[in-house]
């Protein structure tokens, strides 16, 4: 206890411990060379032989027992299971659509994005009622899918095209989103 004064100074050795540098060599002395470890090898060799006859290793590797190989089956045949259902649903579905008699609410893409180019002329609520009636589509899922799915418009002031310097014509262009420009209905007002 009390101050720093009172303690005797630390006092360090003057010559280094013999354990000091042990592990590295002296200037001009070098490291003596590791055995080579042994490589795996197709054939038996001498220390493959000896290995074979160690009761220790032996002993040892009879605790350890068989490899349990677990290849994971189970999370992959699933997904495998998943997608074969999708395409078969997929296919169905466009089946269904292309038959004579089509069910309500299901187009090819096709007849998808004929509608979505009509709508986009449409010009009143009529039209548009007109339009889910010929393609034969509930007008609330018309609507509801029209807020996400559009068919592909251009912006004709966009459109730019070039020749590059190695003679390929290139084209750019902006899409846009074009929702019908449907007008209110005015009530016909009677005599």
């Amino acid at each position: 206890m009390g101050s720093a004064a009172s303690k005797p100074a630390r006092k360090l050795a003057r010559t280094p411990p013999a354990w000091a540098g042990a592990r590295t060599p002296h200037v001009g002395e070098q490291a003596p060379a590791k055995p080579a470890m042994p490589q795996a090898s197709e054939t038996k060799s001498e220390a493959i032989e000896r290995d074979s006859r160690d009761p220790h290793f032996l002993a040892n590797l009879s605790k350890l027992g068989q490899v349990k190989v677990d290849h994971h089956m189970q999370t992959i045949k699933p997904a495998a299971d998943q997608a074969q259902r999708l395409f078969q649903t997929r296919l169905r579905s466009e089946d269904e659509a292309r038959s004579a008699r089509p069910s309500r609410n299901q187009l090819v893409a096709t007849s998808l994005m004929d509608l979505l180019e009509e709508r986009k002329s449409a010009s009143t609520q009529r039209d548009v009622e007109e339009l889910a009636k010929k393609y034969d589509i509930d007008l609330e899922k018309l609507e509801r899918m029209a807020r996400y799915v559009n068919s592909v418009s251009i912006h004709q002031d966009s459109v730019k095209r070039w020749i590059s310097e190695d003679g390929v014509e290139h084209t750019t262009m902006l899409a846009s989103w074009v929702d019908p420009k449907i007008e209110e209905e005015k009530p016909l007002l009677g005599p």
